[in-house]
């Protein structure tokens, strides 16, 4: 069942779960959602006949989603934020260092951002996988970083 709260937020329940999808940024090929607050980057295919939205073409006055649950529970596509190891701060995708939001010796909670990063001319904050105090900052304002590039360190000590 899919259940529109306005264009960008959709209600979806699969196997008799509900998860909250809000679309943030749409191109007709890739899209960045939230899935129940956690951020993904997906490709979209459009499927034979279908019009994509801003694109020329009637829209279909009730969507229709084709789901199959997985046998076994799969990995997230493309979380914001890894965490290889403890308390390392991740970079997702390349991009420009906008914000260094914490200091060395800042006590940060799980969830909370703390850089920020331009990437596909959005701007995409970067949280704390761990509760700890920053140990190291290793990326500064206007640092380019690539994908899988270390941020910064947490000590959960």
């Amino acid at each position: 069942m899919v259940s529109f709260k306005d264009m960008n937020t959709f209600e979806l329940t699969v196997g008799g779960k509900a998860y909250k999808v809000d679309v943030e940024k749409f191109d007709g090929k890739r899209a960045l959602v939230k899935v129940d607050g956690k951020p993904y980057e997906i490709d979209v295919k459009k499927a034979a006949g279908a019009a994509v939205p801003g694109t020329p073409g009637p829209m279909p006055p009730t969507p229709e989603i084709q789901w199959q649950a997985p046998s076994a529970p799969e990995p997230p596509l493309a979380p914001v934020a890894s965490v290889p190891s403890g308390g390392q701060v991740i970079a997702p995708m390349p991009g420009l260092v906008l914000e260094v939001m914490v200091s060395v010796g800042d006590s940060v909670a799980a969830g909370t951002p703390v850089v920020k990063i331009e990437a596909m001319k959005m701007e995409n904050e970067i949280p704390a996988p761990v509760d700890g105090a920053v140990k190291e900052i290793l990326v500064k304002v206007g640092d380019s970083v690539s994908t899988d590039d270390i941020l910064l360190v947490i000590d959960q000590g």
